[in-house]
């Protein structure tokens, strides 16, 4: 069995008087794929948010590895966790090799300048995800897309032991997303621990992993994906009209448009 990673306790958040989060407790263990899942405005983005301390709740409090998130310093949060949010602007000239080597500055000495290993790390992580092929392109002219597989090598290049992806499948096309489930599924199967939102439930029952389903800041499900996402679920955090159907290679999410109500 693995060990607890990441634990939230009885965490309250809200923005002025509207209360986002409710009483949020559930634990993540190391090594694990958890896919948080639920309609706009659920509070799955501030539900990351908090798990990096850039938002902190107004009760309760998160760990992250022992440490608390409310407290530990920016330095030492770089280190356990790296975070892709889900559209990316810079207001520079950068290239992709420029933005690529922000992700090695945790692990430098202050002034101190990246070294042969650094490199071929960059290097490793840019084949895997075939991004090296854009190091002298403005990261701004990249396509969303491209942008999207940027952010998250950059991710892997800060060498985290958590990663949190705010819907990184959102501008990926469909061979693209086949690709990243892979890629996260081994990650974690190298000791990654990732969380992540998407609105498909279909890339949660595509691997092994657990998912956690959010309906009005509250936790309505949280367990193994394919035990959890069931047609009942699934109705009652999205509506009626979605069905589960049972292939032969395995379940997937369709719309059922049978029976739309308009």
């Amino acid at each position: 069995m693995s060990n607890p990673f990441i634990q939230f306790h009885d965490v309250c958040f809200s923005y002025e008087k509207e209360m986002v989060l409710k009483h949020i407790s559930m634990t993540v263990e190391e090594k694990s794929l958890v896919f948080v899942m639920g309609i706009n405005g659920s509070g799955k983005t501030t539900l990351l948010k908090n798990f990096m301390g850039f938002l902190l709740p107004q009760s309760g409090y998160i760990q992250i590895d022992g440490n608390n998130v409310g407290t530990v310093d920016r330095h030492t949060m770089s280190r356990l966790v790296s975070y892709v949010p889900q559209a990316i602007h810079l207001n520079t000239d950068f290239t992709v090799m420029d933005y690529l080597s922000l992700g090695r500055t945790p692990h430098l000495r202050m002034v101190a300048k990246m070294n042969k290993t650094d490199f071929e790390i960059i290097d490793r992580y840019s084949e895997w995800l075939d991004v090296k092929q854009f190091y002298k392109v403005p990261f701004n002219k990249l396509s969303g897309g491209q942008k999207q597989m940027v952010a998250i090598t950059r991710s892997l290049i800060q060498d985290t032991p958590l990663i949190v992806l705010d819907e990184p499948m959102s501008a990926l096309d469909i061979g693209r997303q086949v690709d990243l489930l892979k890629i996260l599924e081994k990650l974690v199967t190298d000791s990654k621990t990732i969380v992540l939102t998407t609105h498909n439930p279909n890339h949660a029952l595509a691997v092994v992993g657990k998912s956690c389903f959010l309906k009005h800041g509250t936790i309505v499900s949280y367990g193994k994906s394919r035990e959890v996402i069931q047609e009942g679920l699934l109705q009652k955090v999205y509506g009626k009209n979605i069905t589960i159907d049972k292939g032969y290679l395995s379940n997937s999410v369709v719309f059922n448009m049978s029976n739309n109500g308009l």
